[in-house]
């Protein structure tokens, strides 16, 4: 595991019988990146704010193994990290207590902010992560 995020599951998180939705698990995933990226002292609005790049999604795979229902605490762990060298795919893998909930898989293109193009991923991120 490289980072958690721990959460709540929330009246807004579920559907009409008290279960999450496939948007939150995407949504956890998407909170853990941020967590993420401010622990590793690249805040997500540093990033959108002063520099040229961004880290758009532009794939999502999403697998449920169980539900989670209103009320459920667990956390999301960030447990592999792929490098390529304009891209960045994260594996969550959502926890409730001892048992597996999702996993979700996140492909991160590094884009070049002022012409749209892709570009390698800069070296103030790479140097951050685990080797």
């Amino acid at each position: 595991m490289i980072h958690a995020t721990p959460f709540t599951v929330g009246l807004a998180d579920t559907d009409a019988l008290g279960v999450a939705y496939h948007p939150y698990a995407l949504q956890l995933a998407q909170r853990n990146l941020e967590s993420w990226l401010a622990r590793l002292g690249l805040p997500l609005a540093d990033i959108i704010n002063h520099h040229a790049w961004a880290l758009p999604v532009v794939r999502v795979e999403l697998d449920w193994h169980r539900p989670l229902h209103l009320g459920t605490e667990g956390e999301t762990l960030l447990t592999d990290i792929e490098t390529g060298s304009k891209s960045l795919t994260l594996t969550h893998s959502i926890h409730a207590g001892d048992h597996k909930a999702a996993t979700v898989k996140v492909v991160h293109a590094c884009l070049d902010r002022t012409t749209g193009q892709s570009m390698t991923l800069p070296t103030m991120l790479t140097d951050l992560l685990p080797s």
